[in-house]
């Protein structure tokens, strides 16, 4: 055989086997209106902002707290811009690494069936750091207060106790 021959039959072969392949693919058309085609699931959202993520922070955390993306123009998430700008002011962190910890702790706040939104994390963060004349570090305060959950306290007695000591630690100075 020639090699035009052999070019020609690999050719019907491989257009054989694509035939088939698509065919295949084609055999449950019967139910296919019940069927999901494509589908955004929280997973296509990044677990943790980096540094190299173009995602707005409040965006990201609203469209991870409803576990799929969402417009920048969603209320929520002009709740959470307000959040993080009065956040910004009063901790060290940036708005990347507040994200990232809000994050963090309402993820951890869940796991022990004390679920809290994003929103009312930063804003009670952003409450107790107001009894402070300096920043503060955020991250270390939402340890302190998810310290004070885990021993059983609602989130009202949390903040108080949370305010108080850092009340005490300002007096200190």
């Amino acid at each position: 055989m020639n090699s035009l021959s052999r070019r020609t039959l690999g050719g019907w072969g491989l257009a054989l086997l694509c035939t088939g392949m698509l065919a295949a693919c084609d055999d449950d058309t019967a139910g296919s209106e019940d069927k999901v085609i494509a589908m955004k699931r929280p997973s296509d959202l990044p677990a943790w902002l980096t540094v190299k993520d173009k995602i707005e922070p409040s965006v990201w955390l609203r469209s991870r707290e409803v576990g799929h993306e969402v417009l920048s123009s969603d209320p929520e998430v002009d709740r959470l811009r307000r959040a993080m700008h009065q956040a910004e002011i009063r901790f060290y962190e940036d708005p990347r690494m507040i994200a990232n910890r809000t994050a963090q702790i309402a993820d951890m706040l869940g796991e022990i069936n004390q679920p809290e939104r994003y929103v009312d994390i930063m804003t009670g963060m952003v409450d107790v750091a107001d009894v402070s004349p300096s920043r503060q570090l955020y991250g270390e305060m939402c340890e302190h207060y998810l310290n004070i959950r885990k021993l059983g306290k609602d989130r009202t007695a949390a903040l108080e106790q949370l305010s108080s000591s850092y009340k005490i630690q300002n007096q200190m100075r």
